[in-house]
């Protein structure tokens, strides 16, 4: 059976089988393993939770959310372009964890949040994901004081 035959046998098989198959492929062809780690980032590896002040369409405001890339490369992304005006007014905080830790970590400070939503009518994606300018001191002091607590949580999230 050849090697794609196998690998789409293995799909449907169990945990063994498809670990020696993905081992067959990386071997056959190694240069997957680049793209495999790509992947590997987006689940496993290290993630930015920023906090970010920004000015939406002339009015200031905060975003919470977490990357594997850059933050002033993740809102130069073309999904946040259209009829929204972003502009990042200072990165108040970007600092690194493991995907899982970073998942749990924005999820604790958003829930602390939920009534500092800005009232606007956003419609660029996270737009349920800035804060009230006015909630800056108390947002970071939560921020600083939660950051440690996340530092050594490791495990998979979701890929985007």
């Amino acid at each position: 059976m050849s090697l794609y035959k196998r690998y789409l046998e293995s799909k449907k098989g169990e945990m063994d089988e498809k670990i020696e198959v993905l081992t067959e492929i990386v071997t056959t062809y190694p240069k997957i393993i680049d793209y495999l780690y790509n992947r590997l980032d987006t689940c496993f590896g290290e993630h930015t939770v920023y906090l970010v002040h920004m000015r939406v369409n002339g009015e200031d405001m905060l975003k919470i959310g977490y990357t594997k890339n850059d933050v002033r490369a993740r809102f130069g992304e073309k999904r946040w372009s259209g009829q929204n005006k972003l502009e990042i007014v200072e990165i108040l905080r970007d600092y690194k964890l493991q995907a899982k830790g970073a998942v749990d970590f924005e999820k604790k400070l958003k829930g602390l949040m939920v009534d500092y939503r800005t009232n606007s009518n956003l419609t660029l994606p996270g737009k349920n994901e800035f804060f009230d300018i006015i909630y800056k001191k108390e947002i970071m002091d939560w921020y600083d004081s939660f950051y440690e607590l996340y530092k050594e949580i490791e495990g998979l999230k979701a890929p985007n």
